[in-house]
């Protein structure tokens, strides 16, 4: 029966006696497949421009030395500054197994750094090289720090994007070229952009990246630390990493463990897990207003294939007369009303992704900036999902006045008016 020419056409021709009463059955599949479509690419769209404001390692922990101690502990007074130094990396690495890399930073807080008769003022980091793993760089050109760079305290430097626009100009890769801080000549070797695009990521594009030990050996800094970012191993609870690092911290530094603040700490797992309960949240919801609204059209489907059924009875009465059996009249049913919610859903899922692709091109900002909205989206399984639930529905749906014709009595139906 599915590859029938007849039967097919008898269900087209049945489908155009009420054209108007079709096409608004139809509209109501067509909005809700339309509504699911663009709810959830939407949310897609909001979701990618908010990972995009995340640096690579979702669950990062950010250490640094906070406020002065408040609480007297272990015979020393309160007042007292925590500067965190080379042997507590040590100590964390050995005695925290949770803990995967560390990266420390030095700063040197803002100077001008130029090259000829260009230059700026521009914040100062010494990083080691796993700085761009974590941080999740992109290299423009050359290369990042490295290990010889750090072990034979070599004077290289690595500029973000707007530091060599503003000193070598817009286009050009400054590699080999030289520039000075504080009277000491650095070789830029490399030229690097935040992958993020938050505004505090952003910041990283007017910064210089000197080699730590070199930094600290030119400018004399000694073996402190003034901050590290720590990333967990994957199947390592960040919370739990942060709690053990700041307890060691405080344990080697003679810190009363209620004297919160003293080391600080950011863990970008707690933001992480917001934004994941919230997008899956409103997944969710999308799914229930769409789907709801799908049901609505489907119900209406099987409405209208109940009253195409009462008028049809004489109709189906003689087509029983003369044998048709009654898996015929319900197979007949059934395709008619599969027919409608397919056509429907398939018109309102191009719709849909249409309407997607002109949202993406007018209100996408690949440029950056909190809130951003950024390539909405919806995957080639959610649509088919999408599609089979309708279609499931529309089954459904059709059951009832399937059944109703099925049970029509030939007797009966012949002297139906």
């Amino acid at each position: 029966m599915l590859f029938d020419r007849d039967h097919w056409q008898e269900i087209f021709e049945s489908l155009s006696r009420h054209k108007l009463r079709t096409a608004l059955t139809a509209f109501g599949v067509f909005w809700g497949i339309f509504m699911l479509v663009n709810l959830l690419g939407v949310g897609k769209g909001l979701e990618n421009g908010t990972w995009a404001n995340f640096n690579k390692t979702k669950n990062a922990v950010y250490l640094w030395s906070g406020r002065p101690t408040s609480i007297p502990y272990k015979g020393l007074s309160k007042g007292r500054y925590i500067r965190i130094h080379d042997d507590d990396l040590n100590a964390i690495m050995q005695r925290v197994p949770g803990v995967k890399y560390i990266a420390p930073a030095n700063g040197l807080g803002q100077q001008y750094v130029y090259s000829g008769t260009k230059g700026d003022n521009f914040d100062i980091r010494g990083v080691e090289p796993i700085e761009i793993e974590l941080r999740g760089y992109e290299l423009v050109s050359g290369r990042f720090i490295n290990d010889l760079d750090l072990q034979e305290t070599r004077k290289n430097v690595v500029i973000g994007e707007e530091v060599s626009n503003i000193i070598f100009g817009k286009g050009k890769d400054p590699s080999g070229e030289t520039v000075n801080l504080l009277g000491v000549t650095f070789t830029v070797v490399g030229v690097i952009k935040p992958s993020a695009l938050n505004n505090w990521a952003q910041r990283d594009l007017n910064m210089v990246f000197l080699p730590r030990d070199t930094q600290r050996k030119t400018f004399n800094q000694g073996e402190y630390v003034h901050s590290m970012v720590i990333a967990p191993h994957e199947d390592q609870n960040a919370f739990d990493v942060e709690k053990q690092v700041i307890s060691l911290l405080q344990e080697r530094h003679k810190i009363h463990p209620k004297d919160f603040g003293v080391v600080g700490s950011y863990n970008s797992q707690k933001d992480f897990d917001r934004v994941s309960a919230m997008f899956s949240g409103i997944a969710t919801f999308s799914w229930i207003v769409a789907i709801g609204t799908i049901i609505a059209g489907v119900v209406g489907v099987g409405n209208i294939m109940l009253i195409s059924v009462k008028e049809r009875t004489r109709e189906i009465g003689v087509r029983k007369a003369i044998g048709a059996k009654p898996m015929d009249i319900i197979t007949q049913i059934v395709a008619e009303a599969l027919l409608i919610t397919f056509i429907a859903g398939y018109l309102g899922l191009v719709a849909g992704v249409g309407s997607i692709e002109l949202v993406d091109k007018f209100l996408s900002n690949p440029s950056g900036g909190m809130g951003t909205f950024l390539n909405p989206e919806i995957s080639f399984g959610t649509a088919f999902m999408a599609i089979l639930v309708l279609i499931f529905a529309g089954f459904l749906a059709s059951l009832l006045p399937a059944r109703k014709a099925a049970m029509v009595d030939p007797v009966i139906a012949l002297q139906d008016e």
